[in-house]
Order: C-alpha cells, then sequence, then structure tokens
C-alpha cells in the first residue's frame, strides 16, 4: 500500500522496525483479533483466565504460570520492548499456558473479554502520573474498575498493588465506589502479601525502604455494565458510500484537507491526504480520538466500476467496524457531497 500512495499534503514517516517481535504461538495483537476473543481456541483448551495488565518484563507473569499450570495466563501490554523481554522468558522457560497480547489495557479489558470471564486480574505498579493536571492519564479510574468488575467471574479477584500512597489513597476511594467489590481483607489494602512473586520494580522499592500497598477485592455481587466510547462499539457492517458521477479530485482535496469534526467527547480529524502512483483516487488518513483513546484510520475514495465511486475504509491494519468509524466515514461523505454536489449516490450503509 505504501508504494501504491503518494501523500498530497505532507511527508509521511514511519519508523524503522527495532526487532522482530517473536514467537506467534505467544504473541497476539490486539487490532487482528476476534471482539470477544475465543480464549478456549487459543490456548486449545478450557482454563480459568488470569490476566495481567502491564507485565513489565514479564517475571510475575511466567511466576504465575509455573505456579497455576491449569490456568490460561495473558498478558496485556502496550510498549514492545517490554514485550521482547517476556518473548525472552518464554522461550527460555517453554511454558505452554501464557499467551501475549500487544494492545491498551482498558480497551483489551473491553474488546476481548466477556462479563464474568477472568478469574483474576493484576495490576503491578501502575504509573501514578503524580502531578495532579496528569490525573486522568491514570489507569485505575472509576470508569475502569467499574468494567474489571464486569469482567471478573464471581468470587473472581482484582489485585493491585502500588508504592505511591496518593496513588493508594485514589484507588482506594474508587474502589470504595465500585459496585460488585468488596476487599478480602478487613482494611482496604495490607503491606505484605506472603508467598507473593515480586516484580523487578517492586524489589527496587522495597530495597529503597518504600511501603508498598496490596489490594485484593473480590467480585461479590453485581456489578454495574460499563459504556464503552464510541471508537469501542462495533457496527454490524463496515461502512460505505458509493455514487454515481465524475468528481473533480481536487476539490475534493480542498474540502478534506485538515478538515475537523466533533460530536460530544468524540473528534474526528483529516490528517493527510495521498494520491495512488497509478490510477485516480485518494487515500485519507483519519484520526479518531475519544477521551484518551486514539486510532487512526485509512478510507480509500475510488473509482468502482464504469460511471462510479466508492468511500470505504482501506483494508489494512486489522480495521474494525466501530461506531465511531461510521460516523467517521458520514462525515467525510458528507463533505465530498458538499464539494462535488452532482454526486448521486448509489447505494450506502451510513
Amino acid at each position: 500500500m505504501a508504494s501504491a500512495w503518494k501523500e498530497e499534503a505532507s511527508a509521511l514517516q514511519v519508523p524503522p522496525a527495532r526487532f522482530r517481535l517473536g514467537d506467534p504461538r505467544w504473541l497476539l495483537e490486539l487490532q487482528h483479533l476476534p471482539w470477544p476473543m475465543d480464549w478456549v481456541a487459543c490456548f486449545g483448551r478450557r482454563g480459568p483466565l488470569h490476566v495481567e495488565l502491564g507485565f513489565g518484563d514479564g517475571a510475575f507473569l511466567t511466576a504465575l504460570a509455573r505456579r497455576m499450570p491449569e490456568a490460561n495466563c495473558i498478558g496485556v501490554e502496550r510498549a514492545l520492548e517490554p514485550i521482547r523481554w517476556a518473548l525472552k522468558r518464554l522461550r527460555r522457560e517453554g511454558l505452554k499456558n501464557v499467551r501475549l497480547v500487544l494492545g491498551d489495557a482498558f480497551i483489551t479489558l473491553a474488546l476481548l473479554f466477556t462479563p464474568g470471564s477472568i478469574a483474576g486480574l493484576y495490576i503491578n505498579f501502575p504509573d501514578p502520573w503524580p502531578k495532579a493536571r496528569h490525573h486522568h492519564r491514570r489507569l485505575l479510574t472509576p470508569a475502569f474498575l467499574r468494567l474489571a468488575a464486569d469482567r471478573l467471574q464471581p468470587e473472581g479477584t482484582l489485585l493491585i498493588a502500588t508504592d505511591d500512597a496518593d496513588y493508594a489513597l485514589w484507588i482506594a476511594d474508587a474502589l470504595k465506589e465500585t459496585p460488585g467489590l468488596e476487599s478480602a481483607f478487613e482494611t482496604l489494602w495490607v503491606h505484605t502479601l506472603p508467598n507473593r512473586e515480586p516484580t523487578r520494580y517492586e524489589r527496587k522499592a522495597l530495597a529503597a525502604g518504600r511501603a508498598c500497598f496490596y489490594f485484593i477485592w473480590r467480585r461479590s455481587g453485581p456489578a454495574v455494565v460499563p459504556s464503552l466510547p464510541r471508537i469501542m462499539r462495533s457496527e454490524e457492517a463496515m461502512p460505505h458510500r458509493i455514487w454515481k458521477g465524475a468528481p473533480e479530485l481536487s476539490r475534493v482535496v480542498e474540502a478534506l484537507c485538515g478538515r475537523l469534526w466533533q460530536d460530544g467527547e468524540t473528534v474526528w480529524r483529516v490528517r493527510r491526504l495521498y494520491r495512488p502512483v497509478e490510477g485516480d483516487g485518494l487515500l485519507i488518513e483519519l484520526l479518531m480520538a475519544e477521551g484518551q483513546w486514539v486510532e487512526t484510520v485509512a478510507l480509500q475514495f475510488q473509482p468502482h466500476g464504469p460511471g462510479a465511486w466508492i468511500l470505504k475504509p482501506a483494508e489494512i491494519g486489522g480495521l474494525r467496524p466501530t461506531t465511531a468509524l461510521k460516523i467517521g466515514v458520514q462525515a467525510v461523505a458528507l463533505a465530498i457531497e458538499e464539494a462535488v454536489p452532482d454526486l448521486q449516490v448509489l447505494s450506502s450503509t451510513i
């Protein structure tokens, strides 16, 4: 695809690959997985699901898998360097009951797991984002904890560890307000957990004399079903629109270049436009953002048989037909129709 298009507006810069990610038996990419994931088929067996979000160097995750060979253990990480470290451990130890997912923790939890499916959820030393203006970036928000409670099975456990006292108070307040969860202890947290496998960061914190806060909360009752952002809500069909006519592309480029739309918290913006090296049409790079969730998709506007044109998502990157994508395609389609009013709609799923 990259060799078939040239940019209309500005240069596209692609960072070089630093390393190969490794064995596909262990590594899964969120964007290519079904919603939800069939974990029985993935592991080739049934077993309780234990999930670590942000697994660092993989030491805790591999220790978990060794300790519970009957469990299907899943680690989620969005950074490539920890993926590489964890893959080295898995190759060295030959564990068969572990899978790694490359993707965002919130999105992975929301899309790949069904309600009541997780036996154990582990979050070790998440970034505390200590500055007040950065608190919105914290993972353990009330919305996330409602989602976590919904995904835990009855009596399933949520384990959280932090060495940041301010974040611990934040977490405690959020947990107390989360329906369906209760502490496994008489207190909100404890400072020691016998027989726990410490993470590398945890060992450093303890060696430096910092207190660690351990939360173990159980799914004890009904949870509130979380409302997902539009960029995660699935639609039934991939959106597209087909017109009869012969659009003047210079007018379409002028109408779309830098265009921005906003509806509530959701924003769509045309980042770049590309022309094909051969033939006619446009490749439209569309950014979609909602809160802290950001996704960039590619749309194709191109000839579709004699005298017809189509606008549709490009078949690259494991794109999903979400509500936000449908609205974004509709916004681009309307902008094209404003620029070329003599186009006649032949068919549309938006």
